[in-house]
């Protein structure tokens, strides 16, 4: 079972993005959380999932942050940020700190999809 972890604190996206991949990949499971200390408690109890989908903007902390967790903890995971943020800088960091791609929420459904399909092939 393909399974990949969507990390986005609004919920009407967070459930829209987890429908487009059931609908559209290979993606046959979904674990979904809303806050940095929800994540961080969930990745330490996961087996596993094929691609992460973090956002920076985090209620509680930087998705950056969590970036930095997952790669500790499962370095071969492809990570994709998916951000409201146009700020290059931040984008830099998030790939500093070992991000996979960068897509801002502006982008279409298509580049969304493309870029998890490109990434579960990593």
């Amino acid at each position: 079972m393909k399974r990949i972890l969507i990390v986005e604190d609004h919920l009407s996206f967070r459930q829209a993005l987890a429908k487009l991949f059931e609908w559209n990949t290979a993606f046959e499971d979904d674990v979904q959380t809303s806050t940095l200390a929800e994540s961080r408690r969930r990745i330490g109890r996961m087996d596993g999932f094929e691609v992460a989908i973090i956002d920076l903007g985090l209620p509680d902390g930087d998705g950056t942050d969590l970036i930095r967790d997952l790669r500790a903890t499962d370095p071969e995971v492809p990570i994709l940020v998916l951000t409201q943020s146009t700020d290059p800088a931040r984008h830099d960091r998030a790939l500093g700190a070992g991000a996979d791609k960068v897509l801002t929420k502006g982008v279409s459904v298509e580049e969304i999809l493309g870029a998890v399909r490109e990434l579960d092939k990593i």
